[in-house]
Formats: structure tokens, sequence, C-alpha cells
């Protein structure tokens, strides 16, 4: 239906028209067979194409234009981008037929100055897609070799190009059509010997704050935590953008990931972040870990929040989910009464207790 109105336009345009009213739009287009009158499905789809070609700069509406309810929302006259139908703003046909097929060029089709600025960019991607045996580099480095630019594809703001944006013009191309792969800041970690040797799912711990984490490197060197095989350092925050990081050390989807931090509303958050950005890693809450601070601390005892925390109650009905009842409700009278218990109840002296106690 869009090239039909934009030939609507164009003919309505060769007149000397600069404006174009919606409803002689749609009597064009029952003479062409579309008829909106008796088809009311045809709405959206209208006001889609519509909406289209208000975006590709094709028309724009008039200060004084009226919204059509009944042709889903559309304005009931435009003026008509006559630029836009000028033969030096159209790429030919002829200088797309040797790009490869992934390079989506309807956008640049309609706006070929822009094009002509990026013409040895386009060329250089296109290049990319056709080369079969081109190397895998990180996303930065093959940023650098197309834009010039090593933060235009990662970090367009702070880029001098927008790489990101002109990959999104041409279809949408991903790094992987480019032959590149993102990175990720690598986060703290230990790993044991049977990290390195075991072929059955291995047990990932991952400790958000950094004392509660060398309590644990402790153990697990003297061989009191001998149940887990990798221990990482979460920082806060950070283990959402660092996570990724665990592709470089084999870590296996189907490995366990026992997530510990504090229980408090960002603790659970960040769990809940973490799961989220990385669902295909069986990510889970150390139980037995939240379970043993709770049965050694009374929970009535948990100390107000020093400063308040947003709650997320999808973050909160998603970490509870994998306690007992019992033990949930404890936990959530706890975040929701504005209280939290710090990881840091557990230390040294718990360590071959919970060896005993194992951790799942």
């Amino acid at each position: 239906m869009e090239e039909l109105i934009r030939n609507i336009i164009e003919q309505h345009k060769n007149k000397k028209k600069k404006t174009i009213e919606t409803k002689y739009i749609v009597s064009e287009l029952k003479t062409l067979g579309t008829n909106l009158y008796s088809e009311p499905s045809l709405a959206k789809p209208f006001a889609t194409a519509i909406q289209q070609l208000v975006d590709d700069g094709v028309l724009k509406p008039l200060g004084n234009s009226l919204f059509i309810p009944s042709y889903g929302g559309a304005m009931n006259k435009y003026s008509i981008n006559v630029k836009y139908f000028e033969s030096d703003d159209i790429l030919s046909s002829s200088m797309l037929n040797d790009l490869h097929p992934k390079l989506n060029m309807s956008y640049y089709v309609k706006h070929a100055s822009e094009y002509y600025e990026l013409e040895d960019i386009i060329h250089r991607i296109n290049d990319i897609l056709y080369d079969t045996s081109s190397d895998i580099l990180t996303a930065n480095e093959r940023s650098y070799l197309i834009f010039g630019d090593e933060k235009a594809i990662m970090y367009p703001e702070d880029a001098s190009i927008d790489g990101s944006d002109i990959l999104k013009k041409l279809g949408g191309l991903t790094l992987e059509d480019l032959k590149a792969k993102r990175t990720f800041e690598p986060f703290f970690y230990l790993a044991t010997s049977g990290y390195h040797n075991l072929t059955e799912k291995r047990n990932v711990l991952i400790v958000e704050n950094q004392d509660t984490l060398n309590t644990f490197i402790d153990a697990v060197m003297n061989g009191q935590l001998s149940n887990i095989h990798l221990l990482i350092y979460g920082e806060g925050n950070a283990i959402t953008r660092k996570f990724g990081f665990i592709q470089n050390i084999h870590g296996k989807p189907e490995d366990n990931y026992f997530y510990f931090g504090d229980i408090d509303p960002e603790g659970l958050s960040i769990y809940y972040r973490l799961k989220s950005t990385f669902p295909d890693y069986n990510i889970i809450p150390a139980v037995s870990l939240y379970s043993y601070m709770i049965n050694k601390v009374d929970p009535a005892d948990a100390r107000r929040l020093r400063k308040p925390q947003k709650v997320d109650d999808v973050s909160v009905s998603q970490f509870i989910a994998a306690f007992d009842t019992e033990t949930g409700m404890v936990i959530k009278d706890i975040i929701y009464s504005e209280r939290y218990l710090p990881q840091e109840v557990i230390n040294k002296t718990d360590m071959a207790r919970l060896n005993g106690i194992g951790i799942h």
C-alpha cells in the first residue's frame, strides 16, 4: 500500500500540487482496487503507510490539519516534499546491482545525498559481507576498519559517527554479519582444578561483595568448600555488564550458577537483572547460603536500610520463588519492611559448617 500511495503523491505533485488531502488519496486508492470505504480493516495499514511516508520525509502534516479517527489517526491534509521526488536525490537501480543481498538499501534509495556521503563506508561493509574468509574481529576493531572510529558501533554516543544508526538503516546488520564479536570486561575469578577437569555440571558461585569473596577464596583454597569449582566477584551491579566474559573462561550455560548477595532490594534486583540478561545460563539464588544467613541471625534483628532503595516487585517474586514458602516470606518481610541483611553475616567461622551443607 505504501508504494501505491507514494505513486499517487508523485502524480499529484506532477500536477504542480504542493499539498494533498487524505480523502484524495483514499479516492485514488479506490480506483486502483483498494477500497477503504468498504474494507475498514485497511484503515490501520493505511495509517501505517502514511506515517512511514511522513518518517521518510515524503509528507509533512500541515499546521491546521486534523486527525481522522476512521483512518487510524492519519491527518486530513499534508504538504508534499517536492525535493523528495527530484531525480538527483534518488539512487538508480544500476548503482545497487553489485551490493550484497543483506544490504537493505530502501532508506538510502530515498536519501541519495546521505548515500553519497557514506558511499565508501557502505562499500566497505559490502566487501565484508562478501568476504567469507574474513577473520572474526572484536566489535571495536571492526568498527575502526569500517568507520575510522573504534566506538562507532558499540558506543556511538562517544563516536564521531553513528555507526549503529547506519547499520540499522542498512537493514539492521548485526555484529555477526560484520564478522565481529562483542567483548566483555573481565571479572575477577578463582577457578579450581575441578573447574578445568570436570565434564559434568560445575558449581559456580557469584559473590556480590569483596570481603565475602575473600573469605570464600580462602575457604576454597584451603579445601573447606570442596563443591565450589569457580568463584566470581560480582562487584555489585557490574556483574550484569561483565558476566558475558564467562565465555572466555569456557563457562557452560548448563553449569550451576549460584548468586549470593545482600538481602536487600538492590541485591535482589542485581540477581534479577543478571538472570534476565543471560537467560540461557542456569542462574539461581544460592539458597543454602541465604537460608544459613537467616538461621544464623534473627531476621527481626535485620537493620534498617541506611538509605531508601526502590523495591521492584518482580525482582522480589522471582527471587523468593527459589525458596520454600517460609524462607521466602521471611525474605519478603525483610525487603518490604525496609531492612536488610548483608552477606557479611557469613564469615570465616562458618566455612566448615557450610562445607557440610553444600552450595545449592
